[in-house]
């Protein structure tokens, strides 16, 4: 993984987070990501990388401000999951994605894994699970069933 954003595994996307995003490319960064989500289709994101760039404050902050304005759009990813092979970094990470998806207010679940291969087969498993969100044959018939 080296791009920025791949989708060439579609409806697998590939995130590879740089150590900095140059304030000259951080629109182009934040543009691949509007772009993703704009897609409105779920899919399943694989990172490896850094968390945030650091020093790349016109980055960060600007893609803060998008997921606030856009926590619709968040729920089109079925799942994050990211990859650290370092035993210690990854239980940090396992410690921050128990706070995240207790937190009620997660759009979409945030897994950990060791390698690319335990990361796929765990996105391939949030593709294929029933959409939590979605209205059910029978929720349907309730609905049409209402006054």
């Amino acid at each position: 993984m080296h791009d920025f954003i791949d989708t060439r595994s579609w409806p697998i996307v590939y995130l590879h987070m740089p150590k900095q995003v140059a304030d000259t490319d951080a629109d182009d960064r934040l543009a691949e990501i509007r772009a993703l989500y704009a897609r409105a289709e779920p899919f399943a994101l694989l990172m490896d990388g850094e968390e945030l760039p650091r020093h790349s404050p016109r980055f960060v902050s600007t893609y803060v401000q998008w997921s606030r304005e856009n926590t619709a759009q968040l729920h089109h990813c079925v799942g994050a999951i990211r990859i650290e092979a370092d035993t210690a970094l990854r239980q940090a990470h396992e410690a921050k994605a128990r706070a995240w998806n207790g937190s009620g207010h997660a759009p979409y679940p945030f897994l950990v894994a060791a390698a690319l291969d335990d990361a796929q087969t765990r996105a391939r498993a949030l593709l294929a699970a029933p959409d939590p969100c979605a209205p059910t044959v029978a929720a349907s018939r309730d609905a049409r069933r209402s006054p």
